[in-house]
C-alpha cells in the first residue's frame, strides 16, 4: 500500500477508491480515476508487480477456503 503512490504518483484517495478491475497486471498499467472525472493510466513499477501478483493470489485462496 505505501509503495504504490511512491512509485507510481497517485494521490491517497485515488489509492483509497482503487478496485481490482482497474489493475492491469499483464499490461503493467493502472487506471486511477482521480478528481471529478479524470482518469490517468499510469505504469506500475516493477517493485509493486510481485506484490500484486502475490496479493491476489492469496486473496482468491482465502476466498475458495471460506467457501469450503
Amino acid at each position: 500500500m505505501f509503495k504504490l503512490p511512491a512509485t507510481t504518483g497517485m494521490r491517497r484517495q485515488e489509492l483509497v477508491d482503487l478496485i481490482w478491475v482497474q489493475v492491469n497486471l499483464e499490461n503493467q498499467k493502472i487506471l486511477v480515476r482521480g478528481k471529478g472525472i479524470k482518469e490517468r493510466l499510469l505504469p506500475l513499477h516493477p517493485i509493486v508487480l510481485p506484490l500484486f501478483q502475490d496479493y491476489k493470489e492469496t486473496l482468491f485462496e482465502q476466498q475458495n477456503t471460506d467457501l469450503l
